[in-house]
């Protein structure tokens, strides 16, 4: 009897394989380093080491890609951070002295730098205005939620939320080299507007 031999799998194994998300994570980082001119498919294919066959599996093209790393945004530094702090349970106050720490987080400069690349894309670019817009208000109408819930008005609350807010896009970068002891005597500070 003939013995018929099975085809072996060509490229690479299931596991070995990357994702959308690898591509997202590495235009982001690649954003990061050298701005939106520099999330190119062939410079994500040699940093993820792999063809630009690859990128076409997961998106159609760069454009594809660039909306799914504004999304991926979105999803990361607004929605899942607003998550993660409402899931504590614990009073409004506690969880906008939480928000007020998030700046000082190890991987708070990543994420820094990440959106202050979206930040300077959006100044020529009108899809990622509107995301940060979109991300801004998300988080403005967020703070002032809390401040409301803490028994602020509703003007006093959003009055509130511009300042804190204002705070944390800063903090991280300036305070990069700072004591951090300051970050402390700051937090204590705005969570002193939570009375």
């Amino acid at each position: 009897m003939e013995t018929v031999s099975q085809p072996k799998p060509r490229g690479k194994k299931k596991e070995d394989r990357l994702d959308a998300s690898a591509w997202v994570s590495a235009a982001a980082d690649q954003l990061a380093e050298s701005g939106i001119d520099g999330v190119r498919v062939e410079l994500l294919s040699k940093r993820l080491n792999v063809t630009k066959g690859s990128f076409y599996w997961h998106f159609k093209d760069r454009d594809a890609l660039l909306e799914a790393m504004l999304n991926d945004w979105r999803r990361q530094a607004t929605l899942a951070v607003i998550d993660r702090i409402e899931r504590t349970g614990t009073m409004p106050k506690d969880r906008l002295i939480r928000l007020l720490q998030l700046p000082f987080r190890a991987r708070s400069p990543h994420g820094a730098h990440i959106e202050e690349a979206i930040r300077q894309w959006g100044r020529k670019d009108s899809r990622a205005r509107a995301a940060i817009d979109e991300i801004d208000d998300l988080r403005l109408r967020y703070i002032s939620r809390l401040y409301i819930e803490i028994g602020h008005d509703e003007a006093s609350a959003r009055a509130h939320a511009f300042i804190v807010y204002a705070y944390m896009r800063s903090a991280a970068d300036m305070m990069a080299n700072e004591d951090p002891a300051m970050a402390g005597r700051i937090e204590t500070i705005l969570a002193k507007t939570a009375q």
